[in-house]
């Protein structure tokens, strides 16, 4: 771990990147938090997160309208108009409109701690599963 020239164990430098461990993308601090700003979004990705596959945007709007208790075109349509495409540009999912899929991208470990605190905070389940 990077520390400042004084500073005690466990303060990281400015140019320390946490989270770069893994996941393909490092998100900003600010990016993170303006992702998970939405609950539409916030609920999509823990949806995503929970399912180890590739599911259809469809299925994923579903699960959405049901945790959410909304209609469900209109989620189908936030979700493929504005909050997928918002996570493709953050490199959190991959996110094929043409063939109408999407499944979560490897995030770094900083994007799991927030997305944990932020299901966390409103009572949602983050366990993986296999069964989709």
């Amino acid at each position: 771990m990077n520390r400042t020239p004084d500073g005690p164990a466990g303060v990281r430098a400015m140019d320390a990147t946490p989270g770069e461990d893994r996941g393909s993308a490092q998100q900003s601090l600010d990016e993170l938090f303006d992702v998970l700003s939405a609950e539409r979004r916030r609920h999509a990705l823990y949806v995503l997160y929970r399912r180890t596959e590739p599911t259809t945007v469809r299925d994923l709007a579903d699960a959405v309208a049901a945790e959410c208790g909304v209609d469900l075109a209109r989620v189908t349509a936030d979700l493929a108009h504005v909050h997928l495409p918002k996570l493709a540009d953050a490199g959190l999912v991959e996110y094929d409109r043409e063939g109408g899929t999407v499944a979560l991208d490897d995030p770094s470990d900083r994007f799991d701690r927030y997305l944990a605190a932020a299901a966390g905070d409103e009572g949602e389940p983050l366990g993986r599963s296999s069964d989709s």
